[in-house]
């Protein structure tokens, strides 16, 4: 698989290299897309992409690119990206991006907490655009570590193939929240009020923009948006979601170590067992665990079967048993109830 998987790589890499050279003929650009990330006092992760798009193009991830517009992208891997603190300003970090056109970088400089700004340029870019960086207080007790689709954002019901339909073709703005979600994190919120928030998706990158506009307009807090890269690796065909779940949870719980977390998910695939294997490995670091249970509708489309899978079951089972907090429910309301009968809201 390894050998496939690096054929793979190369062959996309190939591919997109190119494209990029059609592209810069034609006159096409770099551009940076920056994502919502986060950080502390003294260090901030800023995490971006470089594209590249026609000169009077709309930016990728805009209202004016709908659906499946947002998949196809011609990113651009080596390029030379500048972080500042100001637009204007001194460099604070000189990178290059992956293969993938993707930045990800840590820069060491002292924030206030709350939501900041970064700049980010990229040579032969234009001028610098922002990038949001959520700054944890180093008061903070908790934060909130949400999924999205199927948790916060109805993906697969009525049927599948409006689902497919909503995502590829009609633009977020028809999207609708899971029943009660909104209102569920503004009571978690407002009990932590210091509490950041990350979801935590295997969605694409492409999608980022979209995502934000949803949060913002069903009324779900800003947080730093944790998503991942479509295609192979270079050691495997498919990222696996779990894996990558599970890896980022562990990341936030070591950069953000006073942090005790409200983990929300659902049971149509692999957030129980991500759940609890975390729970496990850092006893005590665990406030609550919420677990949306999906309808049978849900879970067929989820994972091809009417209900949970057996180890989805398992991990649900174990940690009903442990000492960690668990709500259960279909909708926002039934977690909050829960939640609230717990003490956790």
């Amino acid at each position: 698989m390894s050998t496939l998987a690096r054929i793979a790589a190369r062959t996309e890499d190939r591919i997109n290299s190119a494209v990029v050279r059609f592209l810069r003929r034609r006159g096409y650009q770099p551009r940076v897309v920056t994502y919502p990330s986060f950080g502390t006092t003294t260090r901030a992760h800023v995490r971006a992409r470089v594209l590249l798009t026609p000169p009077d193009a709309p930016t990728p991830g805009s209202v004016e690119r709908r659906g499946w517009r947002n998949l196809l992208s011609a990113e651009v891997d080596g390029a030379v990206v500048r972080v500042r603190a100001e637009a204007d300003g001194p460099d604070l970090l000189v990178t290059r991006t992956d293969r993938g056109g993707y930045l990800d970088a840590p820069v060491e400089i002292a924030l206030e907490p709350g939501w900041r700004a970064l700049w980010v340029a990229v040579d032969g870019g234009g001028a610098a655009v922002p990038a949001p960086v959520q700054v944890v207080d180093p008061a903070a007790t908790h934060g909130i570590v949400s999924d999205i689709d199927d948790t916060v954002l109805v993906t697969m019901v009525p049927r599948p193939h409006l689902a497919a339909w909503n995502f590829l073709v009609r633009s977020e703005a028809r999207r609708r929240p899971v029943p009660g979600m909104p209102d569920l994190y503004r009571r978690l919120t407002a009990t932590h009020p210091d509490a950041p928030v990350f979801y935590l998706s295997t969605g694409a990158w492409n999608t980022a923009s979209a995502l934000a506009r949803f949060l913002e307009r069903v009324g779900l807090p800003q947080g730093s948006l944790l998503l991942t890269d479509l295609g192979p690796t270079g050691t495997a065909l498919f990222r696996s979601g779990r894996a990558y779940k599970a890896a980022t949870l562990r990341a936030l719980a070591d950069e953000l170590p006073r942090l005790r977390w409200i983990l929300v998910g659902d049971d149509g695939q692999h957030d129980p067992q991500v759940y609890e294997t975390f729970a496990a490995e850092h006893p005590g670091r665990v406030a609550a665990i919420a677990v949306r249970e999906l309808s049978v509708t849900e879970q067929v489309a989820a994972n091809g079967l009417p209900a949970p899978t057996p180890a989805t079951r398992r991990a649900v089972e174990d940690l009903d048993a442990s000492a960690v907090v668990l709500a259960r429910g279909a909708d926002g309301r039934a977690l909050a109830t829960e939640l609230e009968r717990a003490g956790v809201i």
